[in-house]
């Protein structure tokens, strides 16, 4: 069966300013872009396989942000300046653009089940799974630039050495990590993206302690102490700032009355969302939609 990411985007504000590279490997394809965007570019994007995604080169004024939530004010989720980006399969994803800007990026579609066929070792399967967004790793980017020349290259006689830089940036990415342990009090990561996941899918409506310190095998007194640990605000707060990610892109794409989008979102009443949008956003629903709309 051959290989196929089966990605679903939209994208606005996007112009492609040379031919797509594409090269299909053994366990990966690989797309190098170079495009153009607009001032308040958007996109969302969804894929079936696992990805990496290298930003090469920028230029221009505009910052780019990448988030796996509505909100792109809160999408570094570490290094602000990080270059690379791990998009687990079937995690949604959106980028912004605050001003105009060129973008050279290399896209890597993983294939894990040619992968766990062919690797002489068990991949990790946390890795795998755990969202790394804004990252750097002087080896990943190393190899993302090997790899976009061998995309630049259009001679297919020396596919030997694309393929081993595939192979080099797997183990790299996916293969046997040193052991480590989560900071002290702190949840682990597949127990923090379980509850963050939850929290989020489940944001308009009451979400008790128990049901989150089940879901990730702890009780309710530590788990409450290791997500505020882990994320710096208790699991109430998080569900209010996943609520107003709700809101601002109700707000965003649609022009739904304030009082609807309150209701939709899981809000008492329109008051009540205006009070914890101006404390958490500093501004009212009303006037931010006017905002972006200008």
């Amino acid at each position: 069966m051959t290989f196929h990411p089966h990605m679903t985007s939209r994208v606005e504000g996007v112009t492609l300013l040379d031919n797509l590279r594409y090269k299909r490997w053994n366990s990966a394809i690989t797309d190098l872009w170079h495009v153009s965007c607009a001032r308040h570019t958007s996109g969302s994007y969804v894929s079936h396989a696992p990805r990496l995604v290298a930003i090469l080169a920028k230029s221009g004024a505009g910052e780019f942000q990448v988030s796996h939530s509505a909100d792109h004010d809160q999408s570094q989720d570490s290094n602000p300046n990080g270059n690379l980006f791990y998009v687990p399969a079937g995690m949604p994803l959106s980028s912004h653009t605050s001003d105009a800007c060129e973008l050279t990026h290399l896209d890597i579609h993983l294939d894990v089940r040619r992968i766990v066929e062919h690797c002489a070792y068990d991949i990790d399967r946390q890795a795998l799974e755990t969202p790394r967004i804004c990252f750097t790793d002087p080896r990943l980017m190393t190899l993302a630039r090997l790899i976009a020349d061998e995309c630049r290259n259009p001679d297919n006689t020396n596919a030997l050495y694309g393929e081993s830089l595939i192979t080099a940036m797997i183990a790299a990415l996916l293969g046997p990590q040193p052991e480590t342990t989560p900071s002290r009090g702190q949840l682990a990561p597949y127990q923090l993206r379980k509850s963050v996941d939850y929290i989020t899918q489940n944001c308009a409506r009451t979400i008790r302690l128990d049901e989150l310190a089940q879901l990730t095998g702890l009780s309710q007194t530590y788990f409450c102490s290791a997500f505020r640990a882990s994320t710096g605000m208790p699991p109430h707060k998080w569900q209010m700032k996943a609520r107003i990610d709700t809101v601002k892109a109700q707000l965003a794409n649609s022009d739904m009355p304030l009082a609807s989008v309150a209701i939709h979102a899981g809000f008492a009443d329109q008051a009540h969302l205006t009070r914890v949008f101006r404390q958490i956003v500093g501004t009212t629903p009303g006037a931010w939609r006017r905002e972006r709309a200008a």
